[in-house]
């Protein structure tokens, strides 16, 4: 299908609204260009939560520049609100700055604003296309959009195996399965998911930092699952000064950085640990291991996608990814679509969606 102008100026709104990703959450990624006579003459992206939204961004650029955006045309990838949040109605301005047309990705999920903007836009005489590249603006935004929609945050399972099935060596001394290529694109991963999860045995065998290793990104929060706060600060998880390590436990408050949630025989309920997530307003989670927090996810059912790392090493006798989770019939299986697949040096990377 022949790329249209409207296309091209929405894959740039895009663009720009991933440069928020790992900033603005649990608000949505936004970019916004204005156009005037086919070209860009100002755009913005929203930065940080809290901060100015990419509407207003574009507009604050503009005036800088001592541009006027009098009878131009706004892109944006997601409805412009039209509520009082911690900042204004970005639909007001719109209309204020005498913008003559609007072209929306999608509308925004959100009962607040969900076609309200655009119905207010349109009684101001405003003219609004929306559904421009649709899929696109959805998956650029599904975090947002499980948050909203599904009270829950969005939950990868982040898993890396060897080619018969196994995610350690029986002993445990066998810290990185994968190759280079993927453990850095793990990292990657981490900077832009609210926070990364793993279960007590993942912190006593492997002792992670669970941080991102390159300076310019910003380390997610990291959620460590101890039922039993068997845990003690001496892991390298909880040796952080940045306050972004959580421990949920069943137990009254030890650290500061404790949560408490009740459990059953030592196991949390996931439906009841995803609802305290989304409650401290993490809209994803990256779960990162190990086999009895896996199988738990598999158990629930309550994950959305699967990162599934496979490297060219045969281990024989080791820990398997589920922790010898079986399935009695195929009709109980989790049913998984293939996204992609991707060599990853001497690895495959495949994605699976629900």
């Amino acid at each position: 299908m022949k790329r249209t102008e409207e296309d091209k100026f929405m894959e740039r709104c895009l663009y720009l609204a991933t440069k928020g990703a790992g900033y603005v959450s649990p608000n949505p990624l936004v970019g916004c260009v204005i156009v005037k006579n086919g070209e860009i003459i100002s755009e913005g992206w929203h930065k940080i939560f809290g901060g100015n939204h990419a509407e207003i961004d574009a507009f604050n650029n503009a005036k800088r520049k001592n541009i006027s955006v009098k009878g131009a045309s706004l892109y944006v990838n997601l409805e412009p609100c039209s509520h009082y949040g911690k900042t204004p109605p970005c639909v007001d301005m719109i209309i204020k700055e005498k913008i003559k047309k609007v072209y929306i990705g999608i509308k925004d999920p959100n009962k607040k604003v969900n076609g309200n903007g655009i119905k207010k836009l349109i009684n101001n005489g405003v003219e609004v296309k929306y559904n421009i590249l649709k899929s696109e603006c959805e998956k650029l935004n599904k975090f947002f959009i499980s948050y909203i929609t599904k009270k829950r945050p969005y939950v990868t399972l982040k898993i890396a195996q060897s080619i018969d099935g196994n995610i350690a060596l029986k002993n445990y001394k066998s810290k990185w399965i994968t190759g280079y290529e993927s453990r850095m694109f793990v990292h990657g991963m981490r900077s832009i998911y609210d926070c990364v999860l793993v279960g007590r045995n993942t912190v006593v065998k492997d002792n992670p930092g669970l941080r991102v290793n390159n300076k310019k990104y910003r380390d997610p929060f990291r959620i460590i699952i101890d039922a039993n706060s068997k845990l003690n600060n001496k892991y390298k998880v909880f040796n952080n000064d940045d306050g972004k390590s959580i421990r949920i436990t069943s137990n009254l408050a030890k650290y500061e950085y404790d949560v408490r949630l009740s459990s059953s025989n030592g196991n949390f309920n996931i439906s009841n640990l995803l609802k305290k997530i989304y409650e401290m307003d993490f809209n994803s989670i990256m779960v990162e291991g190990g086999s009895v927090t896996f199988k738990n996810f598999l158990k629930s059912g309550l994950f959305d996608d699967i990162y599934y790392f496979i490297s060219s090493k045969i281990l024989g006798d080791g820990i398997k990814t589920f922790d010898n989770y079986a399935f009695d019939t195929l009709n109980k299986s989790n049913k998984l679509k293939i996204s992609s697949v991707k060599q990853m040096g001497d690895d495959v990377l495949i994605i699976y969606n629900k």
